[in-house]
């Protein structure tokens, strides 16, 4: 299977899916039943014309046949944000990817806000100037409202740090076809699409994929594997399993809306978390008049509500005084989606010729808006290990557990946060921040993402202050006979 070659840049002012439809040039069919077609004008793709096939059970298994030659150095299972980074950068390095991704781009998704720790990475990948041509809003902070309360406090982020004090808000359908238009033009880089990994045998040597759409399939080895499937986690619900966090199992809501209220000046841009008794909403401002608004909720919260997920979105933000004040006037643009299982991490992370990537590894409560940069951070980290593996001919689990540390660390103070995030101790103490010994600025930096690939000694030693500071409010709060559980369990 021939590797996408001089591609040109992809246009970012493409408009989505559903008003731009991809133009498709049939010719005759390879061998196999894999077709070439035409991609987003001016570009040819590689694709799979399918139809989604069913993931096999039980479909991950070592095998002692002798192995075939290589297809491919490295086989990418996603090409979402961490799958195109992963394959660009292997690319980079030399190697042959082949990357699998069973939907059609562009397409509708959620987790539109950037964080600042995000801008570096798309510097290193090459795509930071494309993405500053597309026009994205931008977002300068992040502003919480908690309404039982009254607190209300925004997180500016902060000039003089290794990443920039700003960011992006980002229509996911734009900016995951860049990500993916990169990947694709890099030298060595075959891009299968629609389509879908139904099967794969490990073995000493690589692994063998089975890959299919349309009713048809064929075999693709490579020498190694990385899952960058999302929250699908491919391997942990083959190889091993996905464990939800204590209290964090939620359900979102979502859709996005023409004509919501907008913020003057600098803080337009910035997300808004607006926390109300059930639950709490997002606001994600997008350049022009659209605005992506979510609500996430305690998954029994849904459960014991009849109706549908549009009728309960529409009954929880009329609880929310922000949102409802913020939708009056506002047209639905979109379904309202839903996700569950908001919170969890998945093993294995590595193992022989394999390892994961992003949602793959664990996905934290969307409220600090990290998925993106963890899927993306993450994979850069994989690529420059898996790089080194073959340099050094070396593959085997234990070579990859530095990598593995380095992700659980990294996703460690998001993970911290968000376990405090729903008692009111936490609330009180985080919308009204001191700066003693540094604690504003620790705090901004977790929620700028800066804390992935480390903290100095100061940042610590602050951010163990802050957390002093919510175990003495939840004392207080005791000795008041105040609430001090999570919210969630009232």
């Amino acid at each position: 299977m021939p590797a996408d070659e001089g591609r040109k840049p992809g246009n970012c002012n493409a408009r989505p899916a559903d008003d731009q439809p991809i133009d498709r040039l049939r010719l005759p069919e390879a061998e196999g039943g894999w077709k070439v077609s035409a991609g987003l004008p001016g570009m040819e793709t590689l694709v799979l014309l399918a139809r989604e096939t069913p993931w096999a059970r039980n479909n991950c298994r070592s095998t002692g046949a002798a192995p075939r030659a290589a297809d491919c150095d490295v086989l990418v299972i996603g090409g979402g944000p961490g799958g195109a980074t992963a394959a660009a950068l292997l690319a980079r390095a030399g190697l042959s990817v082949t990357v699998v991704e069973r939907e059609v781009f562009p397409r509708f998704h959620v987790g539109e806000s950037l964080l600042p720790a995000n801008l570096p990475v798309l510097e290193r990948l090459g795509v930071l100037e494309q993405i500053r041509q597309c026009g994205f809003i931008v977002k300068h902070g992040a502003s919480f409202h908690d309404q039982e309360s009254g607190l209300e406090y925004t997180f500016y982020f902060r000039a003089g740090k290794p990443w920039p004090s700003y960011s992006f808000e980002v229509p996911r359908a734009r900016f995951d076809q860049v990500l993916l238009d990169n990947a694709r033009r890099q030298p060595g880089v075959t891009l299968l699409q629609p389509a879908s990994v139904e099967e794969i045998r490990l073995d000493g040597d690589g692994v063998e994929a089975r890959v299919g759409a349309a009713g048809s399939a064929r075999e693709v080895r490579a020498r190694f594997l990385v899952d960058a499937s999302g929250r699908d986690a491919f391997l942990a619900s083959r190889l091993g399993r996905r464990e939800t966090m204590p209290g964090l199992g939620k359900v979102a809501l979502f859709a996005h809306y023409r004509g919501a209220r907008r913020w003057a000046g600098r803080d337009e841009g910035n997300i808004r978390i607006f926390i109300f008794e059930d639950g709490w909403f997002w606001w994600i401002p997008f350049a022009g008049d659209v605005t992506s608004v979510g609500c996430v909720l305690h998954a029994r919260t849904v459960r014991d509500r009849p109706g549908s997920p549009a009728e309960l979105f529409e009954a929880m933000a009329h609880r929310c005084r922000r949102v409802a004040d913020g939708l009056a006037g506002a047209q639905r643009v979109t379904p309202v989606h839903s996700a569950a299982n908001f919170a969890y991490r998945a093993e294995p992370v590595v193992g022989d010729r394999f390892l994961c990537v992003g949602d793959a590894v664990a996905f934290v409560d969307p409220i600090f808006s990290s998925g993106v940069y963890v899927a993306m951070q993450s994979a850069e980290l994989a690529a420059a290990e898996i790089a080194r593996a073959f340099r050094d001919d070396r593959f085997e689990a234990g070579r990859f557990a530095g990598y593995a540390r380095r992700v659980r660390r990294g996703t460690a103070p998001f993970f911290r946060f968000i376990r405090h995030y729903y008692e009111p101790a936490f609330l009180d103490v985080f919308l009204q921040p001191s700066n003693v010994v540094g604690i504003l600025d620790s705090v901004t930096g977790v929620l700028a993402g800066g804390a992935f690939l480390g903290n100095p000694l100061r940042t610590r030693l602050s951010l163990e202050a802050f957390f002093a500071l919510v175990r003495l409010e939840r004392w207080r709060r005791r000795r008041r006979g105040r609430p001090v559980e999570s919210r969630l369990e009232w």
